[in-house]
């Protein structure tokens, strides 16, 4: 009798344990669902104040109204990687970043792409990226670390689109040589990219050198070479890369 007792003990406890977890799970549940029902509806957490980093090609408020987030508009019901993805598609963003900043701050924060180089076209300046994507263009160069490519004409220079120019192929050779040096890091060295009246480029240095090179094929042969001027640049020459490799050194006064 004893077991049974103690057998049918064992089971209310069981019974009653279980009704107490139901019922801390039911008011967990109720809690949740006032939080986010508290969240949802009180104008604690409307947004008042949308701010935006790292931009420097246009001006915060054309970002906000890009990215579709209002004043007022609750905090939780934005769809941040939705919003992100409008940032996103500016021909000049790379990426886009949406921050909570509880209870009702926004904070946007964007990267731009990196000019790879800058085209002096008459008085206005177009930045264009490591696609050759036009990705501004203004009237004065607020970036002298970026190379000049100078002294090419062009014929198209739509922002979010291809630059263009009257002779495709010497543009194609300034562009590909600028991608070259700097995935070898040494492009923030080169000063301007001026294209020859002969269809050759010279590259200026900032170390006060010129490197004249007359086709891709002498460039792409002599890379360890222009890499090694480019890299300790304080002689003051100019170079002419030949194809026999006896270049033509002369010096710049």
């Amino acid at each position: 009798m004893d077991e049974i007792r103690t057998s049918r003990e064992i089971r209310r406890r069981k019974r009653r344990a279980r009704i107490r977890i139901r019922i801390y799970l039911i008011l967990l549940l109720l809690a949740a669902c006032f939080i986010v029902y508290f969240c949802l509806k009180s104008p604690l957490f409307n947004i008042d104040n949308i701010s935006v980093k790292g931009n420097t090609l246009t001006n915060a408020q054309s970002i906000i109204s890009v990215s579709n987030i209002s004043i007022g508009e609750n905090i939780f019901k934005i769809n941040a990687s939705k919003n992100e993805k409008y940032i996103q598609n500016l021909y000049f963003v790379k990426t886009a970043e949406i921050k909570r900043k509880l209870p009702s701050g926004i904070e946007i924060e964007i990267v731009e792409k990196e000019p790879l180089l800058i085209v002096k076209e008459g008085g206005n300046y177009i930045y264009i990226d490591d696609e050759m994507t036009v990705i501004n263009e203004q009237s004065s160069n607020d970036k002298f670390q970026i190379p000049l490519l100078s002294n090419v004409a062009i014929t198209s220079a739509q922002p979010g689109q291809k630059l263009e120019a009257d002779k495709v192929w010497i543009l194609d050779m300034a562009y590909n040589m600028a991608v070259k040096l700097k995935k070898a890091g040494v492009l923030c060295n080169v000063s301007e990219v001026y294209i020859t009246n002969e269809n050759s480029v010279d590259l200026y240095t900032k170390g006060g050198s010129v490197i004249k090179i007359v086709n891709q094929k002498i460039f792409d042969d002599n890379f360890q070479f222009i890499y090694t001027i480019l890299s300790d640049d304080n002689m003051h020459i100019s170079i002419e890369l030949m194809e026999n490799g006896n270049h033509i050194y002369k010096q710049i006064k």
